[in-house]
């Protein structure tokens, strides 16, 4: 009787181990297939949270935003990703979009364009993580 709940039970642990190694390792779905549950531009969306930054995360965080302005500054980030600061007309800060890897880079400042990508707050700009071009 002890072999038979021994085996079940290293038979589980197995099971869990194999589906959580798969779960951390699945990649994320592409912002490409996803709609967005917010239109606005980056001069609105940073006002949102500069004026008040609680009522902004729970309107705004962890959900998929498409936002539009100009590019003020493109930078090198981690990953060889570039991120693209969007001017929001604060003298403080602006909408960083982190660009997703399948993302095309050809990007210039001063450029109008539009973002789709996921909330994750605000630190010192407002953040939008794995961004794609809205054509």
């Amino acid at each position: 009787m002890k072999k038979w709940i021994l085996s079940l039970l290293a038979i589980g642990l197995l099971v869990g181990i194999t589906v959580g190694v798969y779960m951390y390792n699945k990649p994320l779905e592409s912002m490409d297939s996803q709609e967005a549950e917010i239109t606005l531009s980056a001069v609105d969306l940073y006002t949102a949270f500069d004026s008040d930054e609680a009522s902004a995360n729970a309107q705004y965080l962890g959900k998929v935003i498409e936002v539009s302005g100009v590019i003020q500054t493109i930078s090198d980030a981690e990953e060889g990703q570039p991120s693209i600061l969007l001017d929001a007309g604060g003298l403080m800060g602006g909408v960083i979009c982190r660009l997703d890897p399948t993302a095309s880079s050809t990007f210039n400042v001063g450029q109008s364009v539009t973002f789709r990508g996921e909330c994750t707050g605000k630190l010192m700009d407002v953040e939008l993580a794995r961004c794609v071009p809205v054509e």
